[in-house]
């Protein structure tokens, strides 16, 4: 379970399957929410050509195949008037105008940008991989290589590629059309008609992936990290935002996909009892999302962290006992002792609404909310009504599909995850890389523990739990080498195991479901898992998690353009570096700073030196509520500061350390220029490297969206943001003014 982590590159986009299981997430930082694959770049590749050995030539330009080829790529992001565009004002039109007019959106895209594009790389990597026999050639790591090492390794491929193929079988998921959902939600119907109480219908729909009104779910214990214990928060909602539930456009769509689908798997005939129900439904989950805490409320540990006997989460929510509810997925020895409630508000008007909604609403929202878990398992045609919606909301044309492949990727991503890592990282990752990713981190560390020493706003002591938290920081680069370890095939065929895969895509939805379902549930009985990872090797992401202080980068992110040993020091500095700083800097942004050295939630703050932090703070709330967007009727839209706080300053510090790492490296010997871009110091460049990175665009809905409901700044505000906190930009680009606009790491 994934409590807090940062840097979001990639999540699920809509329409996109995922595990049908959901989860109440913490917040997790991470690099880059939602950014969807695109295109591949020119300049595509492996991480290194040269066996990991970075090349310096004899000269000051680097004139190498590589150093062209990148160096033409930051030619062409760049605006073509781009000595008439002020890069201390408007530093990503200077970076990226060229890359803007030069990409556009496949039609099942809302995002593009760099990163995604990394992905689109990486992802065509994946599919040359499930397309492909089993590679005979294969290396195994000598040390995992029993006599039944190969054989078990090509038991975790069949297995890999049996579930891509059963995605890709759209004839079968075809013929059999909507009757797998029939059939759930049949049941559904028979169980709640017998049932004695709502939580034996909650109960049914968890057990199916779903979660309705209500959810629980394991979590580690924020003040007891190695402790896991269950998480009690408010169900899912159909919309994103709570102001879709305001807007009578979207609610119109809304209803409409929800009358849609109701038609498609129990017949048109019932048209008008559908129309009803669905007005019922988005009437109930109206109330519902007013009683939901704001996101911003959500993500604060300060707000959701309330540890309560079960017996006082019961009295909350009257109408649903929160201890049937754990004991049908706990295990059978596991004692309900207490609970975090992660909105206590909720609960009590939850009860007030039921009390104003017939059975037959709660019924038919219930039933939604299974047929949301599984729509995307059906045929395109059943399915239609709900993925035209999604696509409304995120600005695509509403009968944009995606192609088969990149759907059966995503799933085998979210469904095998190991098995898929293990056959990536033999391909895109190397020792020499994980090194070279070691020596960068290592270094922003160091950098980071002298800063905080130089800071007079914190107290002595303050400064040294500062440091000691960044001293216990646990790094893991590229994959996770136990629970599991992906090199060892044994350990792989054993953890999937329990999971059959089918030549029915659906049924092996439900197998997924059961397994997660299982795991999860299973962690009640043991420490908190420190070593489990909660990102995939191909992913272009990264995060931090405050109860085990730790930050992650997997393979999938430590690729070119971000991270090549080919190239000056700088491009990897200033682009991987800055995405390694901003994980580290989540450690002390408004949510992480209230965990200790030892990933406890703890306030270790004295007060003045919590006054002057929540001073600072304050200056990026204000700096960033004045940025915007333009909505799709042309009116501006501001980012929400305090949402996206903790990003922004992870985004500030991050790119602050990285810059003096890089300088000290650069000290002890200077990079070489690139060819074309003489006319810049490498100071510039280190900067163009990180503007690049946010090279992107987002469709004019999409961005809406993200402003509703994303901690992260719009790609475009996450350069000209950053770069304006930055005294060595200012000083590189010699802006007339010197001083940051808001500083704080």
């Amino acid at each position: 379970m994934v409590q807090q982590a940062t840097l979001v590159l990639l999540a699920s986009a809509a329409g996109v399957i995922a595990s049908p299981v959901g989860e109440l997430q913490r917040p997790f930082n991470d690099l880059n929410k939602r950014a969807n694959p695109a295109r591949p770049p020119p300049f595509v590749g492996g991480w290194s050509s040269n066996g990991g050995v970075h090349r310096r030539q004899d000269g000051d330009v680097c004139t190498t195949d590589s150093c062209k080829k990148f160096a033409d790529s930051v030619i062409a992001g760049r605006a073509e008037n781009y000595t008439e565009v002020d890069p201390c004002t408007d530093f990503a039109t200077y970076t990226c105008s060229g890359w803007w007019a030069s990409h556009d959106f496949r039609p099942d895209q809302s995002n593009i940008g760099v990163l995604s594009i990394m992905a689109d790389v990486n992802n065509a990597l994946m599919r040359t991989i499930l397309e492909s026999p089993y590679p005979d050639n294969t290396t195994i790591n000598s040390t995992y290589a029993s006599d039944n090492a190969d054989e078990l390794d090509k038991q975790n491929f069949v297995k890999m590629t049996a579930a891509y193929e059963s995605c890709m079988d759209v004839e079968a998921i075809d013929a059999v059309g909507a009757k797998p959902l029939q059939d759930i939600l049949e049941a559904y119907r028979s169980e709640s008609g017998n049932a004695t109480s709502l939580t034996d219908k909650l109960i049914w729909v968890q057990k199916y992936g779903g979660s309705g009104l209500v959810q629980a779910t394991t979590w580690a214990d924020d003040k007891t990290p190695d402790v896991t214990t269950v998480a009690l928060g408010p169900g899912q909602l159909g919309l994103d935002a709570k102001e879709y539930y305001e807007d009578a456009d979207a609610i119109a769509n809304y209803t409409t996909a929800i009358v849609g689908m109701y038609d498609n798997i129990f017949g048109e005939e019932e048209h008008d009892k559908h129309a009803s129900l669905a007005s019922d439904i988005v009437k109930l989950e109206q109330a519902l999302s007013a009683a939901t805490p704001d996101p911003a409320d959500a993500a604060s540990v300060e707000y959701y962290y309330n540890p309560m006997p079960i017996a006082e989460a019961d009295a909350l929510l009257p109408d649903v006992s929160f201890a049937n509810l754990i004991k049908a997925f706990a295990p059978s020895n596991y004692t309900v002792g207490n609970v975090i409630v992660l909105a206590p508000e909720y609960f009590p008007k939850v009860s007030t609404i039921l009390s104003n909604a017939t059975s037959q609403t709660v019924d038919g929202y219930l039933e939604w909310v299974l047929i949301q878990t599984w729509a995307t398992r059906l045929s395109d045609d059943v399915s239609a009504p709900y993925r035209r919606l999604q696509n409304e909301l995120t600005g695509k044309d509403p009968e944009a599909v995606a192609e088969r492949w990149r759907t059966c990727l995503t799933d085998v991503d979210t469904n095998i995850p190991w098995i898929e890592s293990a056959f990536f990282v033999r391909q895109a990752f190397s020792p020499e890389a994980k090194t070279y990713g070691e020596r960068i981190i290592t270094d922003i560390e160091n950098v980071f523990q002298e800063k905080l020493k130089s800071y007079e706003w914190m107290s002595a002591d303050v400064k040294t739990k500062a440091i000691q938290k960044v001293l216990n920081m646990v790094e893991k680069i590229g994959y996770p080498d136990i629970s599991p370890n992906v090199q060892d095939p044994k350990a792989l065929a054993d953890l999937y195991a329990p999971v059959n895969v089918t030549d029915s895509w659906f049924e092996n939805g439900l197998a997924y479901n059961n397994f997660t379902l299982t795991n999860q549930w299973n962690d009640l009985l043991h420490p908190t898992d420190k070593n489990r990872w909660y990102m995939t090797a191909p992913t272009v992401n990264a995060y931090f998690n405050p109860p085990t202080n730790e930050i992650a980068f997997p393979a999938g992110i430590m690729q070119q353009p971000l991270f090549n040993l080919d190239l000056p020091e700088y491009v990897s500095y200033g682009a991987f570096g800055a995405v390694a700083g901003h994980e580290l800097t989540h450690a002390f942004d408004n949510g992480g700073s209230h965990y200790d050295e030892t990933g406890a939630y703890n306030d270790w703050w004295d007060n003045s030196t919590l006054s002057a932090f929540n001073n600072k703070t304050q200056c990026f709330v204000d700096q960033y509520s004045k940025y915007s967007i333009t909505t799709p009727a042309g009116e501006q839209l501001n980012v929400n500061g305090q949402l996206t706080l903790g990003e922004n300053i992870a985004d500030g510090g991050g790119l602050n350390a990285a810059y003096a790492a890089w300088k000290e490296r650069n000290d002890e010997k200077a990079d070489q220029l690139l060819p074309g871009l003489e006319e810049y110091t490498r100071e510039q460049l280190f900067y163009l490297s990180f503007g690049g990175v946010w090279c992107g665009e987002r469709r004019p809905a999409e961005a809406v969206r993200r402003i509703y409901s994303d901690p992260h700044s719009p790609p475009n505000f996450r350069i000209i943001g950053t770069v304006a906190n930055q005294r060595g930009f200012k000083e590189a680009f010699n802006c007339p003014v010197k001083e940051p606009t808001c500083e704080l790491w």
